[in-house]
């Protein structure tokens, strides 16, 4: 019983974390442009409500920093998590339960869920690019403004790329964790 009450808290809270990481079934494509096939299921990095700034496509590079230097950032490449849309009311109640965690049971938790790819990117961060830091505060999703310097080792990064320049980064967000 204790390890099946383990797994569904596990599948909730890694539904929420998908969630609140820029989920938004809401959300219009102001371009005209549509995701691609290829980025169905990859709803963590999809344009959302909670940062206008932020482009309404998937990102194109989702994982871990490893090192970085200056502006050129190497990125552990992660798998993004399949989930189904969720009502407002279960992302309600996942971010409530998300947020009944200690900060060591969320870091843990956000850990295991963790899938590397193998692959490794590098980016190049120009100056003057929008980087949000995202986090969730008492009334749900947050966004700050941040800086190259809010880069860091062990970071996860959610980045859209230029159209013109798959290495150069248009805009970037962090996770707060």
């Amino acid at each position: 019983m204790f390890k099946w009450k383990r797994f569904a808290a596990l599948i909730v809270m890694g539904s929420l974390v998908i969630g609140l990481t820029g989920c938004s079934s809401g959300s219009q494509s102001t371009s005209g442009s549509t995701p691609s096939a290829s980025a169905t299921g990859s709803g963590a990095s999809y344009g959302t409500n909670v940062d206008p700034e932020q482009p309404d496509r998937f990102a194109e590079v989702y994982g871990k920093v490893k090192s970085i230097q200056g502006n050129v950032v190497l990125i552990a490449e992660m798998q993004r998590q399949e989930t189904a849309e969720l009502s407002a009311a279960d992302k309600a109640k996942r971010q409530a339960e998300m947020q009944a965690l200690s900060t060591e049971e969320r870091q843990k938790l956000l850990a295991s869920q963790e899938v590397m790819t193998g692959k490794n990117v590098t980016m190049t961060v120009p100056v003057g690019i929008p980087i949000k830091i995202r986090g969730t505060g008492s009334n749900g999703p947050t966004v700050q403004d941040g800086t190259i310097a809010s880069i860091k080792v062990g970071s996860v990064v959610n980045i859209w790329t230029e159209k013109s320049d798959p290495t150069s980064a248009e805009y970037m967000n962090i996770a707060n964790r």
